[in-house]
């Protein structure tokens, strides 16, 4: 049994990677919320389409699954990079290639204390204060994530360019944005939940175009825009 983002659950089928990168949310004696199952045909199409191995194919269902799972229950997964500082978490999304990571890392070497909560798939869950980001088995290339949830302070989508500057988003171009570094493969009852997370979302966190160079000074003035929104 395992603990994510505020969520027990059982895992059926979800491969050796899966296993290796879950053990640290291992848990005993709880009663679980729900199952993530992966069967053989799953794990099958998933092999066909996207060219994994058994293993790799499997644990990437596995995380399909645990979002469809995490619909369900208000939450939401984000496709973004998830830096810590101060005890909140600060996440930065855009299209692959975008340097998420590259521009976290920054933040590694400009703060003291700073860490990565999460490298790719962070859970995105509702509280009585705003939202929590929870680190999750799903993490990405490196495997970086902690088992911890915080307070989401902001988000900010990357954009490379030559100089560094930072601009606030309204509700509607923050949703716009959001949708397509989510799950885009859903039911209409799933995507009809997931819709009203995204508006909760942009509704309650600010959420910001940066547009940077992979330098520590757009790190410096992304931290100090976000840290006061």
């Amino acid at each position: 049994m395992y603990s994510a983002a505020g969520f027990v659950f059982d895992a059926e089928g979800c491969g050796d990677v899966f296993l290796d990168r879950a053990e640290k949310y291992r848990v005993t004696g709880r009663i679980p919320d729900f199952t993530v199952r992966v069967t053989d045909e799953e794990a099958a199409e998933c092999m066909l389409h996207t060219g994994l191995k058994d293993a790799e194919a499997r644990y990437l269902a596995s995380g399909t699954k645990f979002y469809f799972e995490l619909i369900k229950r208000g939450g939401m997964m984000l496709h973004s990079s998830a830096a810590a500082l101060d005890g909140r978490a600060y996440l930065f999304s855009g299209d692959s290639g975008a340097g998420k990571s590259t521009h976290t890392g920054l933040w590694l070497k400009c703060f003291e204390g700073a860490y990565i909560l999460n490298d790719d798939k962070p859970a995105l869950t509702r509280s009585e204060n705003g939202f929590l980001a929870s680190g999750t088995p799903w993490s990405g290339k490196y495997d970086l994530n902690r088992d911890e949830t915080l307070p989401v302070q902001a988000i900010a989508f990357i954009e490379q360019a030559g100089d560094n500057s930072i601009e606030r988003l309204s509700a509607k171009e923050a949703a716009v944005r959001i949708i397509p570094q989510t799950v885009r493969r859903i039911s209409r009852e799933r995507m009809t939940e997931l819709l009203e997370t995204v508006d909760r979302l942009v509704s309650t966190v600010p959420v910001f175009v940066l547009r940077c160079r992979p330098d520590e000074e757009a790190a410096r003035l992304a931290y100090s825009v976000m840290k006061t929104c």
